[in-house]
């Protein structure tokens, strides 16, 4: 029988590029008046 072996790929880093791309930290910074 063969031997399956299954790993956890974590994509918070496809997430923060993505969030990072799009500019989410600046819109949400405009919106609450931080700099």
């Amino acid at each position: 029988m063969d031997t399956l072996a299954v790993k956890n790929l974590d994509h918070l880093g496809i997430i923060a590029g993505i969030v990072d791309e799009l500019g989410v930290v600046d819109i949400v910074n405009e919106r609450l008046g931080e700099d």
